[in-house]
């Protein structure tokens, strides 16, 4: 394993585009405004490139509760301005279906930020939904950048140069052994259960239960960043373990957090 194997902390993050039901209830969310922003984000998915067109207009009216009541009259009401505009109307493509008898009728497909801004407009309970959803995430995004610190950010810095000091005392063979040996006896000073055995008994890893609680994760990476301090200067776990319970015995009750979840 080489130092570019090295997770990078991408795999632990979590963006506005995929957070989950728990962690927006986690978050600060209620359950009724975490419900809505799952059904918002039907509605309008998440693009890379917002500006594609990729959602049909009319379906997204019909998703919307139908305003003005009519397709046509909805369509020729808001979409003239973004037609019209040549800044805006690469992003809707606009054809014409006669595959039905009689006049053909003309339907559209809006780039994700169109539909954003049409569902925003729409005076309808949908249309109220959609202005809450884009409220919340503004809040949520500022809890994301708290969570991905804490979650990745911290840790895998720290993994990294536990790594590294193992690849300079015992080689890059012998590297992961040995880092694997002190996340172990962290674990175990915290929590009075080695890392595999916690695995083994609540089924997840010691950071994916305090995922949810910043406080104890926050304890995690301040005993993880003087352990490896300690070890980055040559000094032997025999040594670290004794510093360490000092500062950090069973300081993370582990049934009481999952009891708590």
């Amino acid at each position: 394993m080489s130092i570019n194997q090295v997770r990078d902390g991408r795999s632990l993050t979590i963006s506005h585009s995929n957070v989950t039901f728990k962690h927006l209830l986690r978050f600060g969310l209620s359950v009724a405004s975490a419900k809505r922003a799952m059904r918002v984000r039907r509605v309008l998915p998440y693009m890379e490139d917002a500006t594609i067109p990729c959602i049909d207009a009319r379906k997204l009216w019909s998703k919307l509760g139908k305003p003005h009541k009519r397709f046509t009259d909805w369509a020729s009401y808001h979409l003239k301005g973004y037609i019209d505009n040549p800044n805006l109307n690469a992003e809707i493509s606009v054809f014409e279906d006669s595959s039905k008898a009689g006049k053909p009728t003309k339907d559209y497909i809006l780039s994700r930020n169109i539909a954003a801004h049409l569902a925003m407009q729409a005076n309808t309970e949908q249309g109220w939904e959609v202005r809450s959803y884009f409220l919340d995430m503004e809040r949520i995004v500022f809890k994301l950048a708290e969570f991905n610190f804490s979650r990745a950010s911290v840790p895998v810095r720290l993994d990294k140069r536990l790594y590294v000091a193992s690849c300079i005392r015992f080689g890059i063979a012998n590297s992961v052994q040995y880092s694997s040996k002190h996340l172990n006896n962290l674990c175990e000073v915290l929590t009075g259960l080695t890392a595999g055995q916690v695995r083994t008994k609540y089924k997840k890893t010691i950071r994916d239960i305090l995922e949810g609680f910043p406080e104890y994760l926050d304890l995690y990476n301040d005993a993880h960043a003087f352990a490896v301090s300690l070890y980055e200067c040559n000094i032997p776990w025999r040594k670290i373990k004794p510093l360490l319970k000092k500062r950090y015995s069973l300081k993370i009750d582990l049934k009481k957090l999952q009891a708590m979840q």
